[in-house]
């Protein structure tokens, strides 16, 4: 792994066919392309910072085929992440960080934190107009933005892309990193081959490209934006098995835990059922800052069951984003309305 990003001046041709599969065969590593615009300032869009999430690629490649002839109205800066990752269809490989885990690093200590470090320097150089961060879901949720601020501008790009929005602060995402210094967003597309989460994404790109984005013209964007705070992510402990298909596990999750998602959950709902021992804690509840929170989920019997109120978002039944990532976060409603 280098220290530096690839970086080019132009698009390969070869980019606008490639699919998330066959990417590295275009671009090898992780790769920062600046393509030139009508108004200097770019755009950032950041795709496949998880491997098997190619929602942001194939927005970029439906823009970008509308522009093949003319000029961009704006400058408009990629960062493709996992490239690796992303020939194998997975998120990430076994021995690989998650690429939304290595951004604001005070000091990078690794290669792939360095390397994030340099994309970041890169995008402050270039006086970055605003950033836009485009996932997939593991599990089915409704389309909607990460925030981690509620300012006007960052509310208002939330606003252009879904009435949803969850305040999510975790250290070391990509988001954090550029919320300081630009309108910030991540866009979770929904699940993966999720085609209106695709075309929803292209039409932001397009917008922020074409759209001065300061001028508050935009009027069907002052409208209210339901935002949730997540507080909590649930994490299966080391080195149990896990099932949500009803079979044998040490842990096992319902079947329609993805039914789950952003519904109200209340104190005493469960939210799997353990064969381990019954002093294990199987489930752990977490801060977004990594701090364990005692309490939060209870025994009863063999259900591990909420001890509160709250509202669920990203569970999911890939049990390999779950051990890779979490099972899903807690959240609570903000009452924030737009300006």
């Amino acid at each position: 792994m280098s220290d530096l990003p690839h970086v080019l001046d132009h698009l390969p041709p070869a980019f606008m066919g490639a699919s998330a599969r066959t990417l590295h065969e275009v671009l090898p590593a992780p790769t920062l392309i600046h393509l030139p615009g009508v108004r200097p300032r770019p755009v950032f869009v950041s795709v496949l910072l998880h491997g098997n999430e190619d929602a942001g690629l194939l927005a970029l490649q439906s823009v970008l085929a509308k522009f093949e002839n003319q000029p961009l109205p704006r400058a408009l800066s990629i960062f493709v992440g996992n490239v690796e990752a992303a020939r194998a269809g997975v998120r990430r490989l076994e021995d690989q960080p998650d690429y939304n885990r290595i951004w604001p690093i005070a000091v990078p200590a690794t290669p792939h934190q360095r390397m994030a470090a340099r994309v970041m320097e890169a995008m402050r150089e270039r006086e970055v107009f605003l950033a836009i961060d485009l996932h997939n879901n593991s599990g089915r949720n409704p389309l909607y933005s990460c925030l981690s601020s509620t300012g006007a501008e960052h509310l208002r790009l939330a606003r252009m892309f879904s009435p949803l929005a969850v305040l999510i602060q975790a250290p070391q995402s990509l988001g954090a990193a550029f919320t300081p210094i630009c309108p910030t967003v991540c866009c979770e597309c929904g699940e993966i081959g999720n085609a209106e989460g695709v075309a929803q994404a292209a039409t932001l790109i397009e917008r922020c490209l074409a759209d001065d984005f300061g001028d508050g013209t935009a009027h069907d964007d002052a409208k209210a934006i339901d935002i949730y705070q997540a507080f909590a992510m649930l994490k299966v402990a080391e080195g149990l098995t896990l099932s949500c298909d009803g079979q044998a596990a040490d842990l096992q999750l319902p079947p329609e835990i993805e039914s789950f998602n952003f519904r109200a959950l209340e104190p005493g709902h469960v939210i799997a059922t353990t064969l381990s021992h019954p002093d294990t804690e199987p489930l752990r509840a977490y801060r977004l800052d990594g701090e364990a929170i005692a309490g939060m989920l209870v025994r009863k019997g063999a259900d591990v069951c909420l001890s509160t109120h709250a509202v669920a978002a990203m569970f999911t039944r890939d049990l390999r984003a779950i051990r890779q990532d979490c099972l899903g976060y807690l959240m609570q409603r903000v009452p924030v309305l737009a300006p």
